[in-house]
């Protein structure tokens, strides 16, 4: 399992995601190589890529649980859901298939007879 990072974004599209998602501490892994290229050569979109690579740290950090010993604690809730928003933003950014499906907010009702012109 390798991780690197040249510490220069414009070497590759490697350095460049890991650059953009903050992964450029060598003793705070967040993905490794294999999983980032596996969603940049899964995905074309830039904005896709960016919200895989998110919802997969997300994903790491809904896995932890709160720590604590006496006065000390460690809640990673506030990591995962820094990331878990990142991930939502560019979901919204990603582009669609083109047709806009609305989104009804009301319980839907039909009954018999509502479209007779009475």
């Amino acid at each position: 399992m390798t991780w690197s990072y040249s510490g220069y974004p414009a070497n590759s599209d490697l350095d460049k995601y890991r650059f953009i998602i903050g992964d450029t501490d060598e003793n705070d892994k967040l993905l490794l190589d294999a999983e980032i290229n596996y969603i940049l050569d899964t995905f074309d979109e830039h904005n896709l890529r960016l919200y895989n690579l998110y919802q997969r740290i997300s994903d790491k950090f809904a896995r932890d649980i709160k720590k604590s010993l006496g006065p000390q604690s460690e809640d990673p809730t506030s990591r995962q859901q820094y990331y878990a928003d990142k991930a939502s933003y560019y979901k919204q950014l990603c582009s669609t298939s083109g047709v806009s499906v609305p989104k009804y907010s009301y319980r839907k009702v039909f009954r018999k007879g509502m479209h007779n012109n009475v």
